[in-house]
């Protein structure tokens, strides 16, 4: 707790100062031409000046309403005309950062750093230039569902759609946020575990610039500290990255973090970081992965070439962690297939280009698989079964994948799928759906988005406990307000088992430097099993208990975010 202090104090202290122009953020719309209406409007009622920039969260690409406060009162005159919550925006313009359009992030009075050409960022932290085309995209069809990436910058100088303006020199620059957490389980499980779990961590980053901006560092290093579970509590390098931006290249090293996919309810293509679970069990946390990235841009496309130097292994939650497992799984055993262990280099490639409204990347995989097959191992007494650990086996594998997107007015059709061999016999997997979104429904300021995907493994039981013959149902509301407020509610049915799992994610602005986020996870329609060996074998027999072991893992987490 010391150093999580320390290291607070020491972040606070380290923030530079800039000259400043300040905004009140007046509205966050999903679609670019209902954010443009309500900045004319603004403008014409109050005689304000308006103007809206584009943003990349973790809801998708938004487009930020946002109304000079160079006069006194706004917030009131805001008020006046119905826009509640309005929260500040300070733009930096010092020699060191200035801009004519820079983009905006999600950190204390959403303060913009300078941007590079192309450039978008979630959560204060820059994305890459796979993001920002992908962006550049969504903006003109309206969609709602931009998914992030966690590259240290998208640097592609031919991509001017958010970026106006010379580029500068930035000396440097840390900024942060706490996050409270607190989650509650319903039952205690089958363990017995806490049922009440409470932690805190920190994210900071520290952005960098020379050689007139094509030159850029980023440090993202990350902390939490959790109550009850030991293997929670851990420290992370989510980003320590230099990247050089050529006219036809850009060569990124470091630690990194890379987003491959397009679906809602998995990301089968997604292979290239591995999966924080102690964070998260949905899957969308992700440890940073070491690496060297060549990408080369063309008029025909993108190609990446990755160099992946080393691996990270799958973290598990302990005994006191949730969801609780009736067995340990033994991560400081875990088994290579590789003699080289986590020290093997794996390498990738990928291909991105978009003609017209269809974007596509094909790309190949060869090395470590970063799901890791868990092995039982039994401790007999008299040749008679006693207990069980899972023991992590790491198979080298070689995936071919393709991710694709149509958009055809408010409808993004989507698809993910693979073939994967070296994790037994060769086997294909796919996730194909679509996003209907209707903008301003029933007259309103919000939008809803409709989802519905189908979720395909040729495994059948022998493969994941969801993803082999489901169906996902969601539903994504935009409010457009001030205080960004969305909320997406999905369910995943396994057709044969009729298992399901509900999510709920939502989250809203509480003014300048606050932001709250609830989720919640609901398993359903799962069998009761007895705990500890019993248990794990029946299930083992029975392909239509996949969720048993989380039957008692309902829970809802409550999170407020601080950006310092």
């Amino acid at each position: 707790m010391r150093l999580l202090l320390f290291y607070a104090l020491l972040l606070i202290h380290c923030s530079t100062s800039a000259d400043e122009l300040m905004y009140w953020s007046a509205g966050s719309y999903s679609n670019q031409d209902s954010a443009h209406r309500e900045a004319a409007r603004i403008a014409d009622t109050i005689h304000a000046e308006t103007r809206v920039q584009a943003a990349l969260t973790k809801a998708g690409l938004i487009h930020r309403v946002l109304v000079s406060a160079s006069r006194p009162n706004i917030k009131s005159a805001l008020e006046s005309i119905d826009i509640k919550g309005a929260w500040r925006v300070r733009i930096k313009t010092s020699a060191q950062s200035a801009v004519a359009n820079s983009q905006l992030t999600e950190m204390p009075d959403d303060e913009a750093q300078h941007a590079q050409p192309g450039q978008l960022e979630v959560l204060g932290y820059p994305v890459d230039n796979g993001v920002s085309d992908r962006a550049s995209s969504l903006t003109a069809t309206n969609t709602m569902t931009a998914k992030s990436s966690y590259n240290p910058a998208s640097l592609n100088g031919a991509s001017p759609d958010f970026f106006f303006g010379p580029s500068t020199q930035n000396k440097g620059r840390w900024r942060s946020d706490i996050s409270f957490e607190h989650r509650t389980f319903q039952n205690p499980g089958l363990v017995n575990t806490e049922q009440n779990h409470a932690s805190v961590s920190l994210q900071s980053e520290y952005y960098r610039t020379w050689n007139d901006g094509n030159d850029i560092f980023a440090f993202v290093p990350f902390l939490r500290f959790d109550a009850q579970d030991k293997r929670r509590s851990h420290a992370d390098i989510r980003e320590l990255t230099w990247v050089h931006v050529a006219d036809s290249y850009e060569l990124r090293s470091g630690i990194r973090k890379v987003f491959w996919g397009v679906t809602e309810s998995q990301h089968l293509v997604d292979v290239i970081n591995q999966t924080d679970t102690v964070e998260n069990p949905d899957g969308e946390e992700k440890l940073g992965q070491p690496m060297v990235n060549l990408s080369w841009l063309r008029n025909w496309g993108v190609i990446d070439i990755y160099w992946l130097t080393g691996f990270r292994e799958r973290n598990f939650s302990g005994r006191q962690g949730r969801p609780g497992f009736p067995f340990q799984i033994e991560t400081h055993e875990a088994v290579y297939e590789s003699s080289a262990g986590q020290y093997r280099s794996d390498f990738a490639i990928r291909w991105v280009h978009n003609i017209g409204n269809l974007e596509f990347g094909l790309s190949h995989f060869s090395g470590t698989s970063r799901e890791p097959t868990l092995v039982p191992r039994f401790t007999l007494e008299n040749g008679i079964p006693e207990s069980v650990v899972l023991i992590p086996h790491y198979d080298i594998i070689e995936q071919t994948a393709i991710d694709s997107q149509y958009f055809l007015g408010d409808w993004a059709f989507k698809l993910e799928a693979i073939s994967r061999g070296g994790q037994g016999s060769r086997y294909e997997a796919a996730t194909v759906g679509f996003e209907k979104t209707f903008v301003g429904i029933a007259g309103s300021r919000g939008d809803l988005g409709l989802i519905a995907e189908y979720l395909y493994d040729d495994r059948g039981a022998s493969g994941p406990a969801l993803g082999q013959n489901d169906i996902a149902l969601g539903v994504r509301y935009a409010f457009n307000d001030a205080s960004a407020t969305t909320a997406l509610l999905v369910t995943l049915i396994d057709r044969e088992s009729h298992e399901y799992l509900t999510t709920l994610e939502a989250s809203s602005r509480l003014g300048e430097r606050l932001r709250i986020t609830i989720e919640a996870s609901l398993f359903g329609n799962t069998r009761s099993v007895p705990p500890g060996l019993l248990g794990f074998l029946e299930v083992l027999s029975d392909p239509h208990a996949d969720l048993a072991f989380l039957r008692d893992e309902d829970f809802i987490k409550l999170e407020l975010i601080w950006y310092l």
